[in-house]
């Protein structure tokens, strides 16, 4: 049974990299699409930090999971307080010898800028205090048949019934009133085939329905109590009902902005496991969705390369979420592990304006942000950034390169036209390739970043890999209009600019000669003789030998700079 799962996996996998390569014509740089619309997307910041949680835990032990990563300066967005943290399932009360003291543990993370999302689903089980209430009351479905599922035996919750909602909400106010950021809801729903048919109070509700109605009123509600930056984590597509890897839509795309594909073991076939359910994903235009570093499932054994590899494949997802059984702390691996770890999740970090831009982007086109291209477990992130994860034993990996030139992400010399080359990456390099002609907006505040330094905190570094004509980049903002940036390149001249924005940007622009002028509008900007002088300045230019490092401090009317080579 494996080897046909494994084989329809892989039909699979080549089929929908088929589809988007030939049926959307592939990838290639198109200079007729639209331009971003740059208005406030659905979603906020945050969920594209790294997040990390517990499978099982406490109060103490949540904080003591999240604070080791901050201690050994691995940066945490999000923690995940998963089940049981309640004194039954959806209760909505806090079990009192798991986590007495929850709402000063929210305000604490939250002191931390740690956002705090809370497991649930729609299931009220027998043994649950509320059960019986809503069983009287009429507010389950098919008059509080319970069915089992892998979380015990229990009801489900009658959306079609305003009392019903009601009645939920007013237990759901117990935690949104201390302030969480959003909900981890977890699959039950597809249970809901087992009462053959469920009815509610507006006659039968299928699977389709009751989906829609569970995740929708879990985001929407929340939103509604605390605000546009509040989200759900959920399976946007899962494979969890069918045992040859065939994909099932649970979410719709509209309402989950910081998913995860579901549960997967702690092994190299668990990884790929999680390849195939992104790349179904893709295919029904998700944009913002991750898995579970290491895997959720795991059989006692600890791999350290597929948790390291799962870890560089996170890092180029929408998002980076780590937890479920098993070990899940780098550092009890060891300081190679915990070393590479760190580099990872900040790279994550300096790409989210990238990601959340080109996420935000895809969803205007309707298309995913994770984008399948030939090539096993081949795809796009993005526009410009092409990812080939490793995905099996050993530290070589074919990689299928599409039409253009492609920049390896950690090694700038290493370039790669069209072609199929077998390469070897070393535990901590990873295939990720940047396309020439980019424009990629990072966060580099950190010594050890690939692009900048700490001299890089408080601007926005822009890198540029200027081709001949023009590109642009639509730079979204949460909650306000966002940037266009842009560059036209012919022959030497070359032209950057920027509508209005309140961030100050560091142009890096890669592999160009001496500039022989540079004029911010009509004004000739000075050079720097240092990038310590350049960071400095109000503008100016700095030129390293490689790249020229331009500084627009004020973008407040927007900008254009018009360089001389």
């Amino acid at each position: 049974m494996a080897v046909v799962k494994r084989f329809f996996q892989m039909l699979l996998n080549y089929l929908l990299a088929f589809i988007f390569a030939f049926g959307s014509g592939g990838f290639k740089a198109d200079p007729a699409r639209p331009d971003p619309s740059l208005n406030a997307p659905e979603w906020p910041t945050w969920v594209h930090e790294h997040w990390v949680w517990e499978n099982v835990g406490d109060e103490n032990s949540a904080r003591e999971f999240a604070y080791g990563f901050t201690e050994r300066d691995i940066p945490v967005g999000a923690v995940i307080i998963d089940r049981p943290w309640a004194t039954a399932s959806n209760t909505f009360v806090p079990d009192p010898n798991l986590y007495p003291n929850l709402a000063e543990l929210i305000d604490e993370f939250h002191s931390n800028d740690i956002r705090v999302i809370m497991w649930a689903t729609s299931v009220v089980n027998e043994e649950a205090p509320n059960f019986q209430e809503g069983k009287e009351k009429g507010y389950f479905l098919s008059g509080g048949r319970t069915v089992k599922w892998w979380g015990g035996k229990g009801a489900f919750l009658d959306y079609s019934n305003p009392e019903a909602v009601e009645w939920w909400h007013n237990q759901m106010d117990n935690v949104l009133d201390m302030g969480i950021d959003g909900w981890k809801v977890d699959g039950t729903d597809p249970y809901v085939m087992l009462l053959a048919p469920a009815i509610g109070k507006s006659g039968i509700i299928t699977w389709d329905t009751y989906k829609d109605q569970t995740y929708r009123d879990f985001y929407e509600y929340t939103r509604e109590k605390l605000g546009k930056d509040r989200v759900i984590s959920a399976r946007p597509v899962d494979d969890q009902l069918t045992k040859l890897g065939l994909p099932l839509v649970s979410t719709s795309r509209d309402i989950n902005f910081a998913g995860w594909v579901g549960d997967q073991d702690n092994d190299w076939s668990g990884l790929r496991h999680a390849l195939n359910n992104m790349f179904s994903s893709a295919k029904f235009n998700h944009v913002s969705y991750g898995s579970d570093i290491g895997g959720f499932r795991n059989d006692g054994n600890q791999y350290k390369d597929v948790f390291i590899r799962w870890a560089q494949l996170g890092a180029f997802s929408p998002i980076m979420e780590n937890g479920g059984s098993g070990e899940h702390r780098p550092w009890m691996y060891d300081d190679e592990t915990t070393t590479i770890y760190r580099k990872y999740v900040k790279l994550h970090h300096e790409l989210i304006p990238y990601i959340y831009s080109q996420a935000a982007y895809s969803y205007e086109l309707v298309k995913p942000t994770i984008r399948p291209q030939l090539g096993e477990y081949t795809y796009m992130l993005g526009d410009e950034i092409l990812v080939a994860p490793m995905f099996k034993e050993g530290n070589d990996r074919t990689v299928t390169f599409p039409e253009g030139e492609w920049i390896y992400m950690f090694d700038e010399s290493k370039t790669y036209t069209k072609s199929v080359q077998t390469l070897t990456f070393g535990m901590d390099e990873f295939p990720a390739y940047i396309r020439n002609g980019a424009i990629i907006p990072l966060d580099v505040t950190d010594v050890e970043s690939s692009f900048g330094s700490e001299l890089n905190a408080g601007f926005t570094t822009v890198l540029m890999y200027p081709t001949e004509g023009t590109n642009k980049f639509g730079l979204y903002e949460e909650n306000k209009t966002g940037t266009l940036l842009s560059y036209t390149k012919s022959g030497k001249n070359l032209t950057v600019t920027m509508t209005e924005s309140d961030r100050s940007f560091l142009f890096r622009i890669f592999n160009q000669d001496a500039p022989k002028s540079v004029k911010l509008g009509e004004v000739s900007l000075a050079a720097a003789a240092s990038m310590e002088e350049l960071v400095a300045m109000e503008s100016g230019y700095f030129y390293d030998g490689q790249i020229l490092w331009l500084n627009v401090s004020d973008a407040s009317a927007g900008a254009q700079v018009n360089i001389r080579f």
